[in-house]
C-alpha cells in the first residue's frame, strides 16, 4: 500500500471534521486579510475626510465591519483549534490502539528482529508525528489556497483583472518556491525521523545496559556516542530551521514585491482608500502564504513516520491473512487427520483429558555445540524435567517449543498437527509458557488472574490461590482479590509473585505446559506443597519443566539432560 493511500485510510473516519477545521482556518486567514484591508481603507478614508477630500463619510458601516471581522477571526481560530485537534486526537488514539495491538501479540522472534526500543519509539514519536499531516500540511495548504482565491476575487472586483492576476501570480510564485524547498526539506525531514528513532534506541540501550557498561568501564564511550548522536540531530534541526527561515523570508519578499506591483498597477486610476485596501490585503496574504513552505517540507517527516508505522501494520495484516489461510487448512487437517481435535475444542475444560505431545527431531538455534535433535513423547501427567548447566540453552529450548523462537528443524506435534507451523493465533491457545522472570502488572489480583479471560468466578480464583498456598495470605488483607500488585509487582514478595503466575496458569486449559524454573527462589517445603497443589492440573496435560534442581521434583517424572549428547 502506498503511503498516501495508507494515510487516507487513517484519516478517513474523521475527514468531515478535518475538512471543517480546514475551512475554519481559511476563514481565519481570510478574515485577517479582510480586517487589514478594511482597516486600511477606513483609516485612509477618514484621513482624507479630515482634510476635506471626502464628504459624507459613513463611519458606522466600516467600523461595524471591522469589529465583525475581528470577532470572526477569533472565532475561526478557536473553532479550527478545537475541531481540528479533537479530530486528530481521535485519529491518533485509534492508531495507537492498532499499533499497540500489533506489538502486544507479536512473539519474541518478531521483537528481537526489530528491537523493542525501536517499537516503543514507533508507538510514541512516530504516531505523534502524524498529527503534522492534517494540522500542518493539508490544513494550511487548503486554507492558503482558499485565502488566495478570496484575495484574487477581491482584487479583480475592487480593482481590475490585472490586479487580480498580479495577486494570483504571487501565490503561484510562493507555491513554486515551496515545492523547490520541499524537495530538499523532505529528505532532511525523513533523516530527522530516522535519526530520532536511532537516538532514542541508543538512549534506551544505554540506560538499560548501564550496569554492564559501568562494570566494563564503557559508560563514558557510550555517553560520548549519545552526545555525538545528539550533536548530529541538533545540526539536522538547525538545517531544517534554516530551511524554514529561508522559506519565511522568501514569502515575505514575494509578498512585498507583489504589494508594490499592486500599488503601481492601481495608481493613479483608483482612489487612495481603494489603493490602501488592495495593498494591505496583499500584505495580509503573508500569513496564509507563509505557511506553504513549512507545510510542504514537513511532508518528509510525516511520510517517514507513516512508512514505519505502515510497515508495522502491514506485517500484522500479512500474518493475519496467513493465519486465516492456515486456519482453513488446519480445520481441514482436523477433519481428515485429527478427529479428536474438534472434540478437545468443544469439551468443557474440566472434562478435557488431552492427548500426548510428540517432539520430533527438534533442533534449536541457540543449542550449543554439535548436538543431537530432541525426540521425546510427552504424556499427560508426566512432566519432562530438563536440567543441565547454566548457559546451555534450556530457556531457548522452551521458547522454541512455544514458537517464540524459530527452530532449525523438527516440530511439536499435537493430534497430528505441527504446532510450530501454524500461526500464532492458533498455536497460543494450545500451550502456555511460564518465563523465568516474573512479569506482574499494576492491577488487582482478580484482574491479573483473569487476564484474557471472561467472567471468571471468584470461587475459581480462590481455588487456584489455594493450590499455590496463597489463599491464607490473601485472607489477611482487607482488599482480598482486589489487592493491588503495584508497579511490577512491588506490593508482593518475589516468592508470592512466582506463585501468582503459577496460579494464573491453573485457570487456563492448554495442551502443552512449558515451565521455566517454576519454583525459583522458593523453600523446599513450599515447593513440595506447590507440586501437590498443581499436580492434579498437570495430570490432564503434557508438560516440560526446566530446572537447576531436578532432585526437588518427583522421582517418577522423566528426566532429560540438556544439551543432549
Amino acid at each position: 500500500m502506498k503511503v498516501w493511500a495508507y494515510l487516507y485510510r487513517l484519516y478517513r473516519q474523521q475527514a468531515r471534521w478535518l475538512v471543517l477545521s480546514f475551512i475554519c482556518l481559511g476563514v481565519t486567514w481570510l478574515s485577517g486579510a479582510a480586517l487589514l484591508a478594511s482597516s486600511g481603507w477606513f483609516i485612509t478614508a477618514c484621513a482624507l475626510a479630515g482634510v476635506g477630500l471626502i464628504s459624507n463619510l459613513n463611519i458606522f458601516a466600516p467600523s461595524t465591519l471591522i469589529r465583525g471581522l475581528a470577532i470572526l477571526r477569533t472565532v475561526g481560530r478557536y473553532a479550527e483549534r478545537v475541531i481540528g485537534h479533537e479530530a486528530i486526537l481521535r485519529v491518533l488514539k485509534n492508531l495507537r490502539v492498532r499499533a499497540f495491538n500489533v506489538v502486544a501479540f507479536r512473539p519474541a522472534r518478531f521483537i528481537d528482529s526489530r528491537r523493542l526500543s525501536d517499537m516503543i519509539h514507533r508507538l510514541i514519536a512516530d504516531v505523534e508525528t502524524l498529527d503534522a499531516i492534517p494540522l500542518r500540511i493539508l490544513g494550511p495548504m487548503f486554507a492558503a489556497l482558499m485565502t488566495l482565491a478570496g484575495c484574487v476575487w477581491v482584487g479583480a472586483m475592487w480593482g481590475n483583472n490585472l490586479i487580480g492576476i498580479t495577486i494570483g501570480t504571487s501565490g503561484l510564485s510562493v507555491l513554486m518556491v515551496s515545492v523547490v524547498l520541499a524537495k530538499k526539506g523532505q529528505k532532511r525531514g525523513a533523516a530527522v525521523v530516522h535519526a530520532r528513532a536511532a537516538q532514542k534506541v541508543a538512549v534506551i540501550d544505554h540506560l538499560g545496559g548501564l550496569a554492564e557498561l559501568i562494570s566494563n568501564h564503557k559508560q563514558h564511550e557510550s555517553a560520548q556516542h549519545l552526545a555525538q548522536l545528539d550533536e548530529q540531530q541538533t545540526q539536522r534541526f538547525f538545517a531544517q530551521e534554516q530551511m524554514a527561515s529561508l522559506g519565511e523570508h522568501g514569502v515575505q519578499a514575494i509578498t512585498a514585491l507583489t504589494t508594490i506591483a499592486v500599488i503601481a498597477v492601481a495608481w493613479p486610476d483608483f482612489q487612495a482608500p481603494i489603493i490602501a485596501l488592495l495593498a494591505l490585503m496583499t500584505i495580509g496574504l503573508n500569513e496564509a502564504l507563509g505557511a506553504l513552505p513549512g507545510a510542504l517540507w514537513r511532508t518528509g517527516e510525516a511520510k517517514a513516520a507513516a512508512e514505519r508505522l505502515m510497515d508495522l501494520e502491514l506485517t500484522e495484516q500479512h500474518e493475519a491473512t496467513d493465519a486465516r489461510v492456515a486456519s482453513q487448512a488446519f480445520n481441514t487437517a482436523d477433519i481428515v487427520n485429527a478427529p479428536n481435535f474438534n472434540r478437545l475444542e468443544s469439551l468443557p475444560a474440566s472434562q478435557a483429558t488431552l492427548g500426548p505431545v510428540e517432539i520430533i527431531n527438534l533442533m534449536c538455534q541457540r543449542q550449543p555445540g554439535k548436538r543431537d535433535p530432541l525426540n521425546v513423547a510427552l504424556k499427560p501427567g508426566l512432566p519432562l524435567v530438563i536440567y543441565g548447566r547454566s548457559g546451555t540453552g534450556k530457556t531457548s529450548l522452551l521458547e522454541t517449543l512455544a514458537g517464540e523462537l524459530t527452530g532449525q528443524q523438527g516440530g511439536v506435534w499435537l493430534e497430528g498437527v505441527n504446532l510450530l507451523t501454524v500461526p500464532d493465533a492458533i498455536r497460543y491457545p494450545k500451550l502456555t509458557l511460564l518465563a523465568q522472570s516474573d512479569s506482574l502488572l499494576n492491577m488487582t489480583i482478580r484482574q491479573f488472574l483473569s487476564l484474557g479471560l471472561d467472567n471468571v468466578p471468584d470461587a475459581t480464583l480462590l481455588a487456584v490461590l489455594q493450590c499455590v498456598d496463597l489463599h491464607e495470605t490473601l485472607s489477611q488483607t482487607d482488599e482480598g482479590l482486589d489487592y493491588s500488585l503495584g508497579i511490577r509487582g512491588s506490593h508482593v514478595s518475589g516468592g508470592q509473585a512466582r506463585r501468582l503466575q503459577l496460579a494464573a496458569l491453573l485457570i487456563k486449559e492448554p495442551a502443552l505446559v512449558l515451565l521455566d524454573e517454576p519454583f525459583r527462589g522458593l523453600q523446599a517445603d513450599l515447593v513440595q506443597g506447590l507440586i501437590a497443589g498443581i499436580e492434579p492440573w498437570l495430570l490432564k496435560r503434557c508438560s516440560v519443566i526446566v530446572t537447576h534442581d531436578p532432585k526437588s521434583l518427583p522421582s517418577h517424572w522423566p528426566r532429560q539432560v540438556w544439551p543432549n549428547a
